[in-house]
Order: structure tokens, then C-alpha cells, then sequence
């Protein structure tokens, strides 16, 4: 949930001059995101005054707006109400850098699977760097909304389930670059999964997140990373 609308316009833009001017202009929005002048909910000036703040033509402006649509920095609105506002972080953007470069063969399918492996290992040893017990609950919740999910069925459902558990599993860190890079890698997987989950057996798949959330709970930290390792390692060997 984001605050009330910051009214963007009170701090004049600085004209720019490149051949490439939109890129320039892209650049200086995304200076004022990490300065924290722009914040997310924000709503950037309207085109006309942007681009007499910056000295440049309108078409340079919609050229950057739509540079930064595509790059999900701003969702572009239209109607009274609408212009250019400042997007809340997703893992999307982390999703599209990562499948573009598995498509350009800069990264293997191989790779990915094994660095998602070794981040969730990481995560269950995270979990067990404090005294106190980890709060499963959550992630518990998640379980029982797969084995609903898997008895009616439901594939779209227990795709959700799926991206859930991991991302309860990556939130026990409380860090949220981990949930981020979780997040996007999960999605990714799925984008490759989703027309064959329904060929995935529902009762290995329940019988390994027993297994696992057994494991955490009796503190078997070694074990219950085996059981991950070998979970992920059945669905990700399906894909190829």
C-alpha cells in the first residue's frame, strides 16, 4: 500500500542533449528514484511540462515514458486521472532479464535450476542461524492449500501453491533481495512447467512437503535440504 500522491513537479527536471535523448531522460527518472525524490505511487509531471523541464520535444518524452513502461519502472494511465506514475518493485522485472538471457544461451537451463537450488539451500540454512524457532505457519497454510488443490485437481491453484511455497520459504529470511531472486526464478521455472504439472505425480509432491516441513520442524537442517534438493531436482529433470 503506498502513501498519499507526491506532488513531483515543485523540483524542476534538467534539459538534456544526446543523440540518444530519451535514454538520457530515462536516466534522470531513475536518478530520482535513488535519491528517493521519486517514490513508488509518485505521479511524474505531465508530458507537456516534462518536456519543457528537460528541453526536449514531446515525443522524446513518450519515447522515454514508454522505455520505462517496458522496463516497469512506470505504468503509463490514461483518462482525467491518469499520466505517468511510479511502479511498485515485482520480481517480474528479475523474471524478464533472466529469460532473455536463457534465450540468448548466455545462461543454461542447467545453470538456473542448480542456482536455484543452492539459493533455497541457502535459505534453509539461513532459517537455522537463530536460536529461536522458525514461525512455519505460513508456509504450512501453503501445504494444506496444495493438498486441497491437488485432490480437486485444480492445476492453475496448485501452480499458485507452487510459486507460494517458495516464496514463504524465501520470506523466513526476512531479506528481500532473497524473496525477490526467489520470486523471479520460481516464475521462470513456471513459465516452463505449466502445461506439464498435471503429468507430475500429486502424491510425491504432497509426501515430499510433509517430509520437508517435518524436517524443519524437528530441526533436521541437513536433511530437510536433501529433501529439497531431491524434490526439485524430479521437477526440474521433467523439463528436459
Amino acid at each position: 500500500m503506498t502513501g498519499p500522491q507526491k506532488d513531483s513537479s515543485a523540483t524542476p527536471f534538467k534539459p538534456v542533449q544526446s543523440h540518444r535523448t530519451f535514454e538520457v531522460v530515462c536516466e534522470q527518472v531513475r536518478e530520482r528514484l535513488l535519491r528517493g525524490d521519486l517514490k513508488p505511487g509518485d505521479k511524474l509531471p505531465p508530458e507537456r511540462e516534462l518536456a519543457s523541464q528537460l528541453g526536449v520535444s514531446r515525443n522524446v518524452v513518450r519515447e522515454a515514458l514508454r522505455s520505462l513502461e517496458i522496463a516497469g519502472v512506470v505504468a503509463l494511465k490514461k483518462g482525467v486521472k491518469g499520466g505517468a506514475f511510479v511502479q511498485e518493485g515485482a520480481a517480474s522485472r528479475i523474471t524478464q532479464a533472466l529469460s532473455d538471457l536463457i534465450t540468448l544461451n548466455a545462461i543454461s537451463l542447467k545453470d538456473l535450476f542448480e542456482a536455484r537450488i543452492m539459493i533455497l539451500e541457502m535459505v534453509v540454512d539461513h532459517v537455522f542461524k537463530t536460536t529461536n524457532a522458525p514461525d512455519l505457519s505460513r508456509l504450512e497454510a501453503t501445504v494444506e492449500d496444495t493438498r486441497r488443490a491437488t485432490e480437486s485437481g485444480d492445476i492453475p491453484r496448485r501452480i499458485e501453491c507452487a510459486y507460494q511455497f517458495y516464496h514463504e520459504l524465501a520470506a523466513l529470511t526476512g531479506n528481500s533481495a532473497i524473496i525477490f531472486t526467489v520470486d523471479s526464478q520460481t516464475e521462470l521455472v513456471q513459465t516452463f512447467l505449466r502445461y506439464r504439472v498435471a503429468d507430475m505425480s500429486a502424491a510425491a509432491l504432497m509426501a515430499s512437503r510433509e517430509i520437508f516441513i517435518k524436517l524443519l520442524k524437528s530441526g533436521e537442517k541437513e536433511a530437510a535440504k536433501i529433501e529439497l534438493r531431491a524434490h526439485m531436482t524430479r521437477v526440474h529433470t521433467s523439463l528436459w
